[in-house]
């Protein structure tokens, strides 16, 4: 199970970065100047893609969910970095599963103060998309206290994960790092308890997935009753653009809920009725790996600019490939000479004539 998860994840990763570090170049080299500094937060978007990639590569996690056990499981035998380190590692990987929503939370208030035509943002552009980039970035570090308060080991899951991960897999605790949540223990007494700060932090980080989704929902119906608005009213270039960012953004936002959130809600909620199985961790390890892999292509196809960049591109190659492989004539010297007499003595007589 582990060996083909590394796997899928490491080819994963070559396509996110393959794909992302395109796209950093597109918006760069191939953005209209109308996209004006919303670009910034594009590539900011790309850029916490392949940090997230790279992460995913390097530590290869699994989730391992059993029962009432939801956890986050790397081997340090598959990694390069000390236990020490990866405990480090899962708690940044979760927090940054957490504040990727907030990213495309930001986007929305952004698109909608550009199609509503905010004043302000005339003269506090740059200062804005800075603030939008920062709201993010304090959001990533808030859910990160609350993971490495809530998620990290403890006792009763050490035994928990040693009897069904652990010495199913031949390795000890010490060869694994994990954060996680147990729903339910039993205590000396075999009774079992609830245990309060797996339910109180996934309580909290619902909370914040939560104002995530719903400011991308409220502002993603604003933006797009304003984009109906600008097409209906008029359909220049400058309201295209707009209309293909928007379809762009709203793609983009779906690849994580359908691959991320809404598969970790049901994880998480069958854990909590005790009645999870190593199937749904399975899933969702690989489903999570795809995220950065996918997230890019839909600017690839909408938005217009980079679509006929990325086509010109592959038209390109395909020139140079059918060049080199188109085979060249080649005529013998005699033949070539009678053709050119020939040619000759007609010119010749039609000039007499």
């Amino acid at each position: 199970m582990f060996q083909f998860h590394s796997t899928i994840e490491r080819i994963a990763v070559i396509f996110a970065l393959v794909g992302n570090v395109s796209l950093i170049l597109l918006i760069l080299k191939k953005s209209v100047s109308k996209l004006g500094n919303y670009k910034y937060l594009m590539v900011y978007i790309s850029v916490f893609e392949l940090a997230f990639a790279v992460l995913h590569g390097l530590t290869v996690p699994v989730i391992f969910t059993t029962d009432c056990m939801n956890f986050l499981v790397t081997r340090v035998d598959k990694t390069w970095f000390p236990k020490p380190i990866l405990q480090v590692l899962n708690v940044l990987f979760c927090d940054m599963f957490g504040m990727s929503m907030s990213l495309f939370a930001t986007h929305f208030i952004y698109r909608y103060m550009v199609l509503s035509r905010k004043k302000f943002l005339r003269k506090y552009d740059g200062r804005t998309i800075c603030i939008m980039i920062l709201f993010s970035i304090l959001f990533g570090i808030v859910w990160g206290v609350f993971a490495w308060d809530t998620m990290q080991p403890f006792p009763e899951a050490d035994r928990m994960l040693s009897e069904k991960f652990a010495t199913q897999m031949n390795l000890t605790l010490d060869q694994i790092a994990y954060v996680g949540i147990l729903f339910y223990y039993k205590d000396k007494l075999g009774n079992e308890q609830v245990h309060w700060p797996s339910v109180v932090g996934i309580g909290i980080q619902s909370f914040f997935i939560g104002i995530s989704f719903f400011l991308i929902f409220y502002f993603g119906f604003k933006c797009y009753q304003q984009t109906r608005r600008l097409v209906s009213s008029q359909s220049n270039s400058s309201n295209n653009l707009q209309s293909q960012l928007f379809y762009a953004l709203v793609f983009q936002t779906l690849i994580p809920i359908c691959l991320m959130h809404v598969p970790a809600s049901i994880v998480y909620g069958v854990a909590a009725l005790n009645k999870s199985n190593d199937f749904f961790g399975q899933f969702l390890s690989l489903f999570i790996c795809l995220y950065p892999a996918l997230d890019p292509l839909p600017n690839f196809f909408i938005i217009k600019s980079y679509r006929k960049a990325v086509r010109d591109f592959f038209e390109n190659i395909y020139r140079k490939l059918i060049c080199r492989r188109k085979p060249i004539p080649i005529s013998t010297s005699g033949s070539h000479n009678q053709a050119w007499k020939a040619s000759n003595v007609s010119n010749i007589s039609v000039h007499l004539s």
